[in-house]
């Protein structure tokens, strides 16, 4: 009984990841308004029954697939860093790292980046957010001995949020992420830092 209660387990396991696989890849070529949990679950050759357990329809399978798509963000951007002269370039080269993500994974770009984006999962992905701004934040810290500013994690979170509507914006008019938009991101996250930031800081030994 325990190892055919296992194998369902190990089955479910397998559905659920294939359901999450099949919708990154219809995501890559519809919009996600046109896509319902069916259109997941035959793609993903799982049944219709099996998605329904799991899910109670695709904005549902959404919000999983959007913690995943965070946490690989976010394991890509905590990286270490080369020795770099100031705290810009550090960011600079954070919000490369993220461009990059962003370019290389459609689905990422619907559900975090769009304006179509659903509330609920725009409320899900802001909490993310906050957990990226304070990883890029410890980062920095790292290798430059940063300020004691009062409330500094929002600072950051608020420099991150940036970046990401400058994204946004590229996606929305250009229909992908322009170089130049990349560049916008970094002079709008690093000129509201440079507020509270001193350009130099010592570097860490």
């Amino acid at each position: 009984m325990e190892g055919a209660t296992r194998a369902t387990q190990a089955r479910g396991r397998v559905r659920r990841e294939s359901l999450l696989a099949a919708a990154r890849e219809l995501l890559a070529v519809h919009d996600s308004s046109q896509i319902t949990l069916a259109d997941i679950a035959a793609h993903a050759a799982v049944p219709k029954s099996s998605a329904y357990h799991f899910y109670k329809d695709a904005l549902g399978l959404y919000v999983e697939l959007v913690a995943l798509l965070d946490a690989e963000l976010q394991e890509l951007i905590k990286h270490p860093l080369p020795r770099l002269d100031n705290w810009e370039m550090a960011m600079a080269v954070i919000i490369d790292r993220a461009a990059a993500f962003f370019d290389n994974n459609p689905a990422a770009q619907q559900l975090m980046l769009s304006s179509q984006t659903p509330p609920l999962i725009k409320r899900s992905s802001r909490q993310a957010d906050m957990d990226t701004s304070r990883l890029i934040e410890a980062l920095i810290d790292t290798q430059f001995i940063l300020p004691v500013i009062p409330d500094r994690s929002r600072i950051f979170f608020h420099a991150v949020e940036a970046a990401d509507l400058m994204f946004g914006l590229s996606l929305l008019e250009c229909g992908r992420l322009e170089d130049n938009m990349v560049e916008e991101a970094k002079r709008m996250s690093c000129a509201y830092l440079a507020l509270y930031l001193p350009k130099y800081m010592p570097h860490r030994t």
